[in-house]
């Protein structure tokens, strides 16, 4: 009866925290205000029109949408798998005791940290500019060079290569910090058993490392759907040449900041949340079927 008493007394009092005014404000008020517009009109400048599924209906035949969402999945399906497999690698090397890992760990890391402005000034020049050393050095052996991103062909590898630069780090990090979490008698006894370091890393490291590479995975799969700046740096809103890289966050960012689409641009936004959060859950499944097998 006390602690009952207790809570009735301070409950009115718990949602007036700081906490939940700013999650209230800028939480929960933008999404609930996302779905709102999404079934409407609405161009920032006036009431919104309301237009029931017309906003959804839409996706049905907007080709700028399927070229989209096809991109997406196309650098999902690479980046994902890639992005897992580089940064895990890296992690199990540098897990080891080696002389200056701890330089090596903040050069991988470095990039995370670096402005994405430069970044994609410095990838935008040596891919997309002819006077890049990479256009130099083949203009020596008599090969014109007109800049891979004004190729259709070769702007999703720009878009992955910057991005597997930018983010293996930081999934290095999370698979390292699961690395030294595995007790080390494991691997002494499989030593002692006679395996080899690579049976040691498929039977010991990949099955304890199962739920730490879900995680990075369902991570990066978030941040492809949600991916903007760095197809932005190299590609601009429009995708470039034939929108062969032409991105989900850029067809929302340029339908709401560019067209003024605010209600179709909230669908699209939607839209893409019901694909990360069906593909999350099926990683998840996955993950938890090799488990149990």
């Amino acid at each position: 009866m006390a602690r009952w008493y207790a809570w009735e007394r301070t409950a009115p009092y718990v949602f007036i925290a700081p906490f939940f005014i700013l999650f209230g404000l800028f939480g929960a008020f933008p999404i609930v205000f996302a779905i709102w517009i999404s079934f409407q009109d609405w161009r920032g400048i006036r009431a919104g029109e309301f237009v029931g599924l017309d906003n959804y209906a839409r996706l049905f035949t907007d080709s700028n949408f399927h070229i989209a969402l096809s991109n997406t999945l196309i650098l999902g399906v690479l980046v994902v798998p890639l992005m897992v497999l580089f940064s895990l690698g890296f992690a199990n090397v540098l897990n080891y005791p080696i002389r200056g890992r701890v330089l090596y760990r903040t050069g991988y890391f470095l990039p995370v940290v670096t402005s994405l402005v430069v970044v994609g000034i410095l990838f935008e020049f040596f891919l997309g500019s002819t006077y890049s050393p990479l256009g130099s050095a083949l203009e020596l052996v008599g090969i014109e060079f007109k800049g891979l991103l004004g190729t259709p062909l070769f702007i999703k590898p720009a878009i992955l290569i910057m991005l597997l630069w930018r983010w293996v780090g930081y999934n290095m990090m999370i698979m390292l910090a699961g690395l030294q979490s595995i007790p080390g008698e494991l691997y002494e006894a499989a030593r002692i058993d006679g395996a080899s370091g690579m049976q040691a890393f498929l039977y010991i490291t990949i099955p304890l490392m199962r739920r730490v590479i879900a995680f990075a995975a369902i991570l990066s799969t978030i941040g492809m759907f949600n991916l903007f700046d760095e197809a932005y740096m190299l590609v601009g809103p429009g995708g470039g040449v034939d929108r062969a890289g032409l991105l989900m966050g850029l067809i929302i960012y340029k339908q709401a900041f560019l067209n003024f689409k605010f209600g179709y641009a909230s669908a699209l936004a939607y839209v893409n949340a019901l694909f990360i959060i069906a593909l999350s859950f099926l990683q998840i499944f996955i993950s938890e079927r090799v488990a149990s097998d």
